[in-house]
């Protein structure tokens, strides 16, 4: 059985030395490629395969098959010749090799036309062009263009002027000038829709109002237009029409105060009002005391530390947090000594941990603070446990028994891996030695003989003496071979594992390798018998 190459052999330039052509008695018909060569012994010829055997080829039509290795299947010569209209840039009788037409170019000349011209039309005819423009006698306006076309002339007439704007009178002439029209064109004249040449009468508009009236007046030629009231607002804009010809707009008496001696600023009078804007009013609109008074309820107010254990404000306040502090919504604490909040065991509180109030304890007295009344805010600067979130740091066990942890930080970030290059050369291997892993299920330690004992193992071809190697059961004629169970020497199916085979003296050889569920066969061309133990293999797991 011959040998399967399942890819490209590259020699690299080197040469291939007593090699034989795959010798047949007759050509093969199926699987065949182009390039493919055979030696045929019945023919006593050199063949190649090509993809079209007609000469000339047939590329929409082409007849792949076997011909001598020296014939070809391509064009052999090449002619072309110029003709009447189109000419090459190099005629060729026969040519061979790399042959070129040169240039391809019509061979027409600059001329004239004239009517007995003829030009190629798109039906592939030498056609003449005729086009011919001549009036229709006894039609007035109307001309030939073609035989069913007319071009028309028309003009018309206004009874003003008394003229036509076209005159076809005159076979083959047309005549185009101006209407007449009434009246004279000159440099201050315009020609009128109704066709006569006027000169434009001038319009005068003026614009004026009396003395105390709020009414501006607009006026054509002294005719009244129309009329523009002016009004003030009260409160807002005063308006003063005393005077004729002229307005005065100023700021209405008591809606605000004389401008600043800067004349930047708009000042108020004194304890002068105006309407709150809504809640949550975040435009330009002026703030009353009542807005900014509703905007800061609620808002955080720092009030000082507290022992969380009593309640006790820390000086300069005074009072039981618990008992009898009035309480804001907003006020803000800071533990400063640890303890249960409000002896609740659930919530202990720690330096730095902080407590705003949500509810407002008006009167401790009648009705003193609870838990519920406050939001917890905790801090986490407590120190970390393992069942305990808080703060801390990560660093690697230094012990023998655990190097190996990689450490560092980054912007606060701690990054932790396996450090196999920092550890200490483990010197020679030996197979006690113990390396982790992971068996499929958890992590688990083994045994570097046992792992090495599974990856790889070296075998003689030796059937009587080496287990889990068989001889091949009925090999094909003139071959010889031996089968390796992988199960029994690797626990690996066949199709997992690669194969060497060498020499007993260790020079590697090519055989044919088959594998088959837990049957590894190595097939040997054997024009003799090969002896047992003459070759041997190394069986590597994948």
């Amino acid at each position: 059985m011959a040998i399967n190459f399942l890819n490209t052999v590259n020699f690299n330039r080197n040469q291939l030395e007593q090699v034989v052509i795959q010798s047949v008695s007759a050509d093969p018909s199926t699987n065949n490629v182009v390039g493919q060569i055979i030696f045929n012994t019945t023919d006593d010829t050199l063949k190649q395969y090509v993809a079209d055997t007609q000469n000339p080829p047939v590329p929409a039509s082409p007849t792949p098959g076997w011909v001598e290795v020296g014939s070809t299947s391509a064009v052999e010569t090449f002619t072309n010749t110029s003709g009447t209209y189109v000419a090459f840039g190099t005629d060729n009788d026969k040519a061979k090799g790399n042959v070129t037409v040169g240039t391809i170019d019509l061979t027409a000349a600059d001329g004239t036309a004239d009517t007995d011209t003829r030009f190629l039309s798109k039906d592939n005819t030498w056609d003449k062009v005729s086009f011919n423009v001549k009036d229709v006698e006894g039609t007035p306006n109307t001309f030939k263009t073609g035989p069913n076309d007319n071009l028309i002339f028309s003009g018309v007439a206004y009874s003003a002027g008394g003229g036509t704007v076209t005159d076809a009178s005159t076979s083959g002439t047309v005549s185009v000038g101006l209407i007449t029209t009434a009246g004279t064109p000159s440099a201050t004249t315009f020609y009128r829709g109704d066709g006569s040449w006027v000169i434009p009468v001038n319009d005068l508009y003026t614009l004026g109002k009396a003395a105390n009236s709020n009414d501006l007046i607009l006026k054509n030629d002294g005719v009244d237009q129309d009329t523009i009231t002016f009004n003030g607002t009260a409160k807002e804009i005063k308006l003063d029409v005393a005077t004729a010809d002229s307005y005065t707009f100023s700021l209405a008496d008591g809606a605000f105060a004389a401008w600043g001696s800067t004349g930047t600023n708009l000042q108020l009078p004194e304890h002068a009002t105006a309407k709150t804007p809504a809640s949550g009013d975040d435009s330009t609109r002026i703030a009353t005391t009542a807005f900014v008074q509703a905007a800061v309820t609620g808002l955080l107010e720092f009030k000082g530390g507290f022992n969380a254990n009593t309640g006790n404000l820390d000086s300069p306040l005074t009072g039981d947090l618990y008992t009898n502090v009035v309480i804001a919504v907003g006020d803000y604490y800071v533990v400063t000594t640890a303890g249960n909040f409000f002896g609740n065991a659930a919530t202990p509180l720690t330096p730095g941990d902080s407590v705003i109030a949500q509810n407002a304890v008006p009167d401790p007295s009648t009705t003193a603070a609870v838990e519920a009344d406050f939001i917890v805010v905790q801090s986490d600067t407590d120190l970390a446990t393992l069942s305990t979130v808080g703060l801390g740091n990560v660093n690697a066990d230094t012990a023998d028994s655990k190097l190996g942890i990689s450490v560092s930080y980054n912007s606060g970030t701690a990054k932790t891996g396996v450090d196999i290059a920092g550890l200490d050369p483990g010197g020679a291997v030996n197979n006690s030695d113990i390396v982790f892993g992971n068996n499929g299920t958890k992590n688990v330690k083994f045994n570097i003989g046992n792992i090495i004992a599974k990856s790889s193992v070296q075998l003689l071809l030796d059937t009587p003496n080496v287990t889990g190697v068989s001889n091949q059961s009925s090999p094909p004629t003139g071959t010889q071979g031996w089968v390796i169970n992988s199960n029994t020497v690797l626990e690996a199916a066949a199709i997992d594992c690669g194969v060497e085979v060498m020499t007993d003296a260790g020079q590697t050889v090519y055989a044919d390798v088959a594998r088959s569920s837990n049957d590894i066969t190595i097939n040997f061309t054997a024009p003799s018998a090969i002896a047992q133990g003459t070759y041997r293999a190394i069986v590597t797991r994948g």
